[in-house]
């Protein structure tokens, strides 16, 4: 692990995985019933496609900027983009280790005159054995004017 990475742990729980579920209305009973996922051949219940996104409140905003070295402007900042590439769902009962970077950051002209600036933060997870299960991608876009102008 480089300076310019955080590591941190999330942890997968089967309480985490049901409230997420039901959060987010899923109805698929690999993820909403571990009896049904274990039937089916899974080690428990399936973490909804989306639960990883949990994962950004495991490194707070502050550690984040000081660690890693973006320096936005909170002020600025609007959600622009997430991505998840998963080579396999993560399964309640595990707890994940991720690493996180920035693996873009860039300038570009506004439409309405301006630099954006973009930032993109990188998370790859891996399993007890080091396997990878996903890579979450999300980016940030810092406007040069105040976003509520």
């Amino acid at each position: 692990m480089s300076e310019s990475e955080i590591e941190f742990m999330l942890p997968v729980t089967e309480d985490a995985v049901r409230g997420f579920a039901e959060a987010v209305d899923e109805q698929d009973p690999y993820c909403t019933d571990p009896e049904a996922a274990r039937l089916a051949g899974f080690p428990g219940a399936l973490a909804p496609p989306t639960f990883n996104v949990t994962q950004i409140f495991q490194v707070p905003r502050d550690e984040r900027e000081s660690r890693l070295g973006a320096n936005l402007n909170y002020a600025r900042v609007l959600h622009g983009e997430q991505e998840f590439v998963y080579k396999r769902l993560p399964v309640a009962g595990e707890e994940l280790k991720g690493v996180m970077r920035i693996s873009k950051d860039f300038e570009k002209e506004g439409k309405r005159g301006g630099k954006m600036r973009f930032v993109t933060y990188e998370s790859k997870f891996t399993d007890a054995n080091g396997d990878e299960v996903l890579t979450a991608y999300y980016t940030l876009i810092e406007t040069s004017k105040d976003a509520a102008s």
